[in-house]
């Protein structure tokens, strides 16, 4: 482990560390919150975490719960939340890392034999890698990520400024809460701005381009079962393209 802090949170923090001579990310809980029902919560992120492949969701390298439970990820230079903050990014952008978003959740919404939810989708968990003059977009952070069939308790997982109205009821969390952290998520990108849950219809009222204000108006429907699915979102931007 090295003294370099990426991240820190009530449950622990991500460091650098190095692994067979590679820099990694690795998340730690706090020693003071370890317990049964915390490190099954963990284990349940580790699980997933192995399982999932695709090239727009953090690479999973290792994990332990020996000890202080760990988990090693490849490590990316920046996020989507720091670039916004830091002067915004370009409509190219965008474009390509709402459809790098879009495809990692897809993935996860088509994973079979039961779709994975990722229940926490943010900028802040949106991760970047410089391609030429662009980014490439990974999804990450699997903490509050469940496979559908086995969600029934969970309330209101995740951040609360991107969360679906249907957030506070276990029985309707589906792959359309995603689709709708992800509408408020693309307005974040477009404004340059947290959309606020009071401010949201003048931001998207403020779009110029119609087919992003379209998207995300669709996107932010408070009946779950009129969104756009994550596939139907993906042939949207590529059209845009």
């Amino acid at each position: 482990m090295t003294e370099r802090i990426l991240g820190r949170g009530g449950w622990g923090e991500v460091r650098v560390a190095r692994f067979h001579g590679l820099e990694v990310a690795a998340k730690v809980l706090h020693e003071t919150i370890i317990s049964e029902y915390n490190v099954s919560l963990f284990s349940r992120e580790m699980n997933i975490a192995s399982k999932i492949r695709h090239p727009n969701l953090l690479q999973f390298i290792g994990a332990t719960t020996e000890g202080n439970p760990m988990i090693l990820t490849e490590l990316m230079p920046t996020s989507l939340r720091k670039e916004l903050e830091s002067g915004g990014v370009a409509y190219s952008a965008i474009l390509s890392i709402s459809l790098d978003v879009a495809c990692a959740l897809n993935y996860l919404h088509l994973f079979k034999p039961h779709p994975i939810l990722h229940r926490d989708v943010s900028s802040a968990n949106v991760l970047l890698q410089p391609m030429g003059v662009g980014w490439r977009a990974k999804v990450s952070d699997y903490g509050s990520a469940n496979l559908q069939h086995l969600i029934i308790r969970s309330v209101n997982p995740g951040g609360p400024l991107y969360a679906a109205p249907e957030a506070g009821n276990p029985r309707e969390h589906s792959p359309s809460m995603d689709v709708f952290s992800y509408g408020v998520l693309l307005l974040e990108m477009i404004t340059q701005r947290i959309p606020l849950p009071e401010e949201r219809v003048g931001l998207i009222d403020s779009i110029r381009r119609a087919s992003f204000r379209s998207l995300v108006e669709r996107c932010l429907i408070v009946e779950y079962r009129h969104r756009p699915t994550m596939n139907d979102i993906i042939t949207e931007l590529n059209d845009t393209v």
